[in-house]
């Protein structure tokens, strides 16, 4: 039996692909379980600076109905494993970039959107497809959903269940990018390599911040004052003023 969740390091970007073809992806017990633990270590890795999340074909059908345990304490602790996944994407240290072709239905939508950036391709069609099965959207979708694109529009999407292909994801900034078919991954580690390039403190603070979002304005200035009064002893400041002085890009170096 082949593994759930694949890792590809590229220098300093790791491609996670999901790697259940057969079920496009569905997430089954082994994979959200895989997918959470990988997520959750790479966080860790410091030769990791950013990453790219993958499906191939399809990104992700979304929950695997056939192996779902409708039991309420196992339904919880499912969802416990799964947040993990959502945590490490959201409010971990790397930045994270969907490589969306195919479908992302359900918890694969909820999984894209958990993303920092989002490239699809023609073939792209997100729906959050929940209540065609009598739940509540998961995988942190209500929360991200609505930062992307305004409450009106994520009651649309939450409520009626519609489908939407790429060039209106695009235009709802459902996604960030739209390329050629074949190219969704190549595109997202471009992107993805920028992003590794770019000082892993203020990556890492800024996602933090966002992860709290909304805040209040008295709490976001004092977080402010706190993250760079840190980052102001970092070599990689040094670094960066360096560098604006002598007009050639950065090598910051997590330090």
């Amino acid at each position: 039996m082949s593994e759930p969740v694949l890792v590809e390091h590229r220098g300093d970007v790791a491609i996670v692909t999901l790697n259940v073809p057969e079920k496009r992806n569905a997430l089954g017990v082994a994979l959200y379980r895989a997918l959470s633990q990988t997520l959750t270590s790479l966080q860790d890795d410091p030769s990791v600076r950013a990453l790219v999340l993958y499906g191939g074909k399809h990104f992700c059908s979304g929950g695997d109905i056939s192996s779902l345990d409708s039991a309420p304490l196992a339904m919880r602790s499912a969802m416990h494993v799964g947040h993990r996944a959502v945590r490490a994407l959201i409010g971990g240290r790397l930045p994270a970039v969907a490589a969306v072709s195919g479908s992302a239905f359900g918890a694969g939508f909820s999984l894209a959107m958990a993303c920092d950036f989002v490239i699809g391709d023609s073939s792209t069609t997100l729906c959050a497809a929940f209540g065609k099965v009598a739940l509540t959207p998961d995988y942190g979708l209500m929360w991200t959903l609505p930062q992307r694109i305004g409450i009106g529009r994520t009651r649309e999407l939450l409520m009626l269940c519609r489908q939407v292909g790429a060039e209106e994801a695009l235009s709802m900034q459902l996604i960030d990018r739209l390329v050629k078919p074949g190219e969704t991954l190549d595109v997202a580690l471009q992107l993805a390599n920028e992003l590794a390039a770019a000082s892993p403190g203020a990556i890492a603070t800024t996602k933090a911040m966002l992860s709290r979002s909304p805040l209040s304005l008295d709490t976001m200035l004092a977080w402010e004052a706190d993250t760079q009064s840190l980052l102001a002893r970092t070599q990689d400041l040094q670094e960066g003023v360096r560098a604006f002085a002598e007009r050639r890009p950065p090598a910051f170096r997590g330090e």
